[in-house]
Formats: C-alpha cells, structure tokens, sequence
C-alpha cells in the first residue's frame, strides 16, 4: 500500500491539548502516538535518541522508504542517521531544536514535521509527521510541541531513561531475533557507556508474580548502587552486565563485589551465576550462557563458571542428549554389583578416577587407609576387568564421572567430596 495520506479533519492547539493528555492516562507510549495519528490523520513515528523505533501509526507498511525501513529494521542506517542529525543541525534553536517543518534533505521526498523530545538534561527521542501532499497548516507545529510535551511528562519521569534504554539495548544483543542493525547499534550504544573489561552475571528468579515484581524492582533499583552496569530481564533472569572489571581473572576484591550483588538479589531465592571476564561484548550471548548454566548447575547464592568449570560443558550434554550413551558400561554394572553385595567399589572408582589416579588424595576423601584402597582397587581390577590405570580407559572413565556426577548426582564437583 502506497502513502497517500489526506487529511479529514484540521484540529488547532486546544483539541491537540484535548487528545493528547487524555491519552496521557493510560500511562503508555503506543497511545500517545496514536492520538497523535488521530490528530494529524498523518503517518507518526517516534524514536528513541539513536534513530531505534519506539512506536509509528499506522502499524504498517505506508510505500515511504524511511518509515518502511524502520518498520522492517526498526532502527535507520548510519547514513540516514548523519543525514537527520545534519537536517537538525541547520534548524537548532539554543540547545534543542523546536519542532519545525522541512521539504529538503531527508524530507525532500516526502515534507516532515520534525521534533525533539528532551529534558532539561539530555534528548530521549524524536518524533515525525509525514505530511506526504497535506499542506502545513497554522497550528501543526503548535501542537506538535503539545504532542512533544506530552511525551516528556510520560518518558522524563521513568527514572534514568538512559539506563531504560541501555537495558534495551542489552536485551537486544541477547535476544537471537534481534535484527542485525540493531545489534550493530546496541552494540555501539553499550560500549560507548559501560566501559570494559566485563563480566555477566545471571540470576534466573522465576515466573510467579511475586518473583517478576522482585526482578522489575531490582533492575530500577541495582544502577542506582552500582556504577558501569546496566541490567534486564532475559528468559526470566536478572541478567546484569558489569563494566570496570580487572580483566583476565577476578581479584579478591572483585569476588567480594558480586557476593555483595548476590546478597541483595537474594529474595529472588535463586543462585547467581557469574561469566569468565571478556572485553568484547560481541561475545555477551556465550557468556550468558555461561553464567545462566552456572547458576543453573549450583545452589549457592554465588558462583563464578571458572570455579566450577568443565562442569557446565557436562551439563550442556545433558541438554541436548541422553547422557547414558556418553557414560562407561561398566559403572552400570558396578552399581548393580555394589547394592547386591554392599560393597563401595563404585565410589571408590570414582573418587579414584576424579582425583586423577592420586591414591593420598582419593584415600583421604574417601576416608579409608591407603593399603584399603589399593585392595578395592586390585578387587575391581579382578571382578570387571577393567584396566583402569590404561591411558585411554582412565580417560573414559574421567569423562564417565563428570557426566554422571553432574546427570545423576547433581553436584559441580562431579561427586568427589567427602560425602557425609
């Protein structure tokens, strides 16, 4: 469908005054923009400070190119976007520019009310009209200045715009539906205002009503705390992204920070889970997997994927395939043996296996004399067959352990603590 837009009705400032602060009550974004598409009877898009989509009526296609690329993109390519600023350039009047009417540069194909929306402080958005063949009429700029107001007292109070917006920007960089163009922006947006190196922690708090509330209320409260960070609400976790970071591997006083973090998610009743540092955000989503899984894996307020590391690689497994396939035929066997004649020699093997073939060392965890583990050791060697000291058997039986310690026992460990 092509633009070809006509007005119906001309309204001056007081009916402008009348639609939009009405629209105003219902304290969302989406119906202000369509007031002002009822008002005008014209195409009204808005965006945010980077030229990303916010809203447009109508929610369509209209045959203009600028509003269809932002309908299939959601965000303008930097070419346009230097065009724009240029445009507003040209029409600054003090700090911000006031709505004004334009039919050249990126108008000339179709004439554009322009607008800025802004605080005292910094620009949260911009707006625009597509006037196509209506002419300008006396009150137009007028009430796109009450349209324009009406939009501060909606966006200025939403405490630290900026972080709102960053926090979008993080959710888009997660997000794998996430057009390209926008991740190439939010990409831009963030490491323009988190500094690095950086770390991700996840906090998965659930789906009840009372868990969404704690995760909404920590992420308006935490960048208030905390400085260089920005946070959102990704499959159902806080995922928090930490700026300022030393790099390489965490300091003492690093890990004291996020157990300091975990303490205050700690209603959410839930583990955090913490990424290896990195300094290339293009790399978030791997971290977040990362920190999700460590987390998933532990039940401790904090943990760090370095501490408990192959163990996720494990888990990841377990994802996508039945673990048993993965795991050595023999310790089936074993355990059947071990139940049927109360023996340990399961455990034995595994702590053996785990504490890679060190007899002190599996002798103490498994708080026997070391000449009693030479003994099941030599038992297990004759019972199974199994030649368990043979490069290529301890590795299989390494990795075996792993799995089933992570798949059955549920411990990052893999089982091979004292047990009690």
């Amino acid at each position: 469908m092509t633009g070809n837009f006509k007005r119906l009705h001309i309204y001056g400032a007081d009916k402008a005054y009348q639609m939009f602060f009405e629209a105003l009550k219902a304290d969302d974004i989406d119906a202000l923009v369509e007031a002002a598409w009822n008002f005008f009877g014209l195409p009204v898009l808005l965006t945010d400070e980077n030229y990303k989509l916010i809203c447009q009526y109508p929610k369509r296609r209209i045959g203009q190119q600028i509003w269809d690329t932002l309908f299939t993109e959601q965000v303008l390519p930097l070419a346009t976007i230097q065009e724009y600023q240029q445009t507003y350039l040209n029409n600054i009047d003090g700090q911000y520019y006031k709505p004004f009417y334009s039919q050249q540069g990126p108008a000339a194909d179709c004439p554009r009310i322009f607008g800025e929306v802004h605080s005292d402080a910094r620009i949260y958005g911009h707006i625009a009209v597509f006037m196509f063949d209506n002419s300008l009429q006396p009150e137009d700029l007028h009430a796109a200045q009450i349209f324009i107001d009406a939009l501060e007292m909606l966006l200025t109070p939403r405490k630290n715009r900026q972080n709102t917006t960053l926090s979008s920007y993080l959710y888009d960089l997660l997000n794998e539906d996430t057009a390209p163009q926008i991740k190439t922006l939010a990409l831009r947006s963030l490491a323009a205002n988190i500094p690095g190196p950086f770390s991700l922690m996840v906090t998965p708090v659930g789906t009840t009503a009372s868990q969404r509330a704690f995760a909404a209320m920590a992420i308006s409260h935490m960048p208030l705390t905390y400085r260089a960070m920005v946070n959102t609400i990704y499959q159902d976790c806080i995922v928090t992204l930490f700026g300022l970071m030393q790099g390489g591997h965490y300091s003492e006083k690093e890990i004291g920070f996020f157990k300091r973090v975990s303490d205050y998610l700690s209603p959410a009743n839930s583990s955090s889970g913490i990424s290896q540092p990195f300094a290339d955000l293009s790399e978030l989503k791997g971290r977040f997997q990362q920190a999700f899984m460590t987390a998933h894996l532990t039940q401790k307020p904090c943990e760090f994927f370095d501490f408990i590391f192959p163990a996720p690689m494990f888990e990841a497994i377990g994802y996508h395939v039945n673990t048993d396939m993965f795991i050595h035929p023999v310790l089936k066997t074993m355990l059947q043996y071990d139940e049927r004649n109360q023996t340990e020699y399961f455990r034995t093997l595994q702590v053996y296996s785990l504490s890679l073939h060190n007899k002190e060392s599996a002798a103490r965890i498994l708080c026997i004399h070391r000449n009693t583990l030479l003994y099941r050791l030599n038992r297990i060697s004759e019972i199974f067959k199994l030649p368990y000291e043979e490069p290529t058997t301890a590795l299989a039986l390494l990795n075996s352990f792993q799995l089933y310690g992570i798949s059955y026992q549920r411990q990052t460990d893999f089982g091979l603590s004292p047990q009690e």
